[in-house]
């Protein structure tokens, strides 16, 4: 190939013949593969894009309708999408209401499994689903699940950590109680909440329940 610029007409046709002889098996493997790649791609976006507006639709009846059994063609059709997790949250609410507690706690926690968190991503959809379980479990003086649910307060938002305070009141740890009241007073921005954890913080008591 070094002199091909420089060759003749026939001898250009004579080396790419020869070319062609020895590696036409891979240019055409080539070729193939990347016909296949490109046509996959397509009909992986396409297919993608079909099922995302499918899905959006039935939510969106879902919606219009708060009809459960939309709810569970959901669940059943899209278990691992986002949409689940948000019919999950209204579900739960629902199921809440109900007096139906343990239903609401199944659902509130499936969605917390499939939405980890960390301090460098922060879920919202793992913190609405913590922030509703809480209050069930403070409803229900289940003060330990609260504490041991909300554990790293760098990821708790002014309301968790309000509610961790709250089952640490409970519980007598009046300490605990004012560290994370005054962590919730700082992260909050809403007055009529840093009034009430206000409150709170002037009404614990002075000693710790042995």
């Amino acid at each position: 190939m070094a002199n091909f610029f420089s060759a003749s007409q026939e001898e250009q046709q004579e080396i790419l013949l020869t070319f062609w002889e020895r590696f036409k098996y891979l240019i055409i493997l080539t070729f193939i593969s990347v016909i296949l790649l490109i046509g996959g791609r397509d009909y992986f976006l396409s297919s993608s894009n079909e099922k995302d507006y499918a899905i959006a639709s039935i939510y969106q009846s879902y919606l219009e309708s708060n009809d459960a059994e939309i709810g569970e063609q959901i669940l059943s059709i899209y278990p691992n999408s986002v949409y689940s997790d948000f019919v999950r949250l209204n579900e739960a609410k629902r199921s809440f209401e109900a007096e139906n507690a343990d239903e609401a706690i199944l659902l509130l926690q499936s969605i917390i499994s499939n939405n980890p968190s960390s301090v460098e991503d922060f879920n919202p959809l793992q913190a609405a689903a913590k922030t509703r379980l809480a209050k069930i479990y403070l409803e229900n003086n289940n003060y330990n699940e609260v504490i041991s649910m909300l554990t790293n307060t760098d990821e708790l938002t002014a309301t968790m950590l309000e509610m961790k305070g709250d089952a640490e009141n409970g519980l007598g740890q009046f300490s605990a109680a004012r560290t994370n009241y005054l962590l919730a007073l700082q992260k909050s921005n809403n007055q009529s909440s840093r009034a009430l954890i206000s409150m709170k913080i002037s009404d614990l008591e002075g000693d710790e329940i042995e």
